[in-house]
């Protein structure tokens, strides 16, 4: 999958809304910035986007705080990064399905899979919800957002179509429509839950699932060929020949 590559800030990422970028470190760590975005999930997952600070993320990830705007820019953008890779996690997974589930069972696999990430990875949820909510305040991360969600609704649609069809195949427009129905209920609940947590979305997304899966159309299963009624042979004859009923005799 392409878009998921990473680049320094700098090189086409959202700039800080504040404040100037400090000049980067001399010799930063190979695996700094693999560090950092999984610091910044552990860390913004669990104490929300607006309490986190970037100084925690970097104690976290045991590195210079310096790198985080060397390679981010701003909180903002180490968000989005951050969000990239928990999609791209996501997604890889998804394929990781399809190639490995027979196809009969894909639908079912699926859709459990994926209540059990909405309903057991909170932090993860929290964080895609407040990166929508961040694209709808600075328009410089909104084409990045939608990106991200363009790559999920087409890696749906490409499940969508495994299942409709019994093989990998691309998606359709109708495919593609049910991706986005499917992702925008599953997003809907999981949010639903993240505000109430009395709200038990599993339910709800037994339905959702009965309801995608009677809608859409699926391989019907290979027919067994029409047996071809035997041919008559002279038993046969001889029996029709004894059932007609005899004529008068001849004197």
């Amino acid at each position: 999958m392409r878009g998921w590559e990473a680049v320094p800030y700098g090189s086409g990422m959202p700039s800080p809304r504040r404040g100037k970028t400090p000049p980067p470190p001399a010799a930063p760590e190979p695996d700094a910035r693999a560090r950092l975005i999984a610091a910044g999930q552990r860390v913004l997952g669990e104490r929300g986007y607006d309490a986190a600070t970037v100084k925690e993320v970097a104690r976290e990830a045991g590195v210079n705080q310096g790198l985080v705007h060397y390679y981010f820019g701003s909180k903002d953008a180490l968000l989005l990064a951050v969000t990239q890779e928990a999609s791209r996690q996501y997604l890889s997974e998804l394929e990781r399905l399809r190639a490995q589930t027979p196809a009969e069972e894909l639908a079912q696999t699926a859709f459990a899979w994926g209540e059990k990430l909405a309903t057991d990875a909170p932090g993860t949820c929290r964080l895609r919800y407040e990166l929508f909510a961040l694209g709808l305040r600075n328009r410089e991360l909104t084409p990045a957002v939608a990106q991200l969600l363009g790559q999920g609704d087409e890696e749906i649609a490409r499940t969508v179509a495994h299942v409709r069809t019994g093989h990998d195949t691309a998606p359709t427009a109708e495919d593609l429509h049910y991706a986005v129905i499917i992702k925008a209920c599953v997003d809907g609940l999981a949010l639903h839950h993240q505000l109430d947590k009395s709200f038990d979305p599993l339910p709800v997304y037994a339905l959702l699932r009965r309801i995608m899966l009677a809608s859409i159309e699926q391989p019907a299963p290979p027919r067994a060929p029409a047996r071809k009624p035997k041919a008559q042979g002279r038993r046969g004859a001889r029996s029709s020949r004894a059932r007609k009923t005899p004529g008068p005799r001849r004197r």
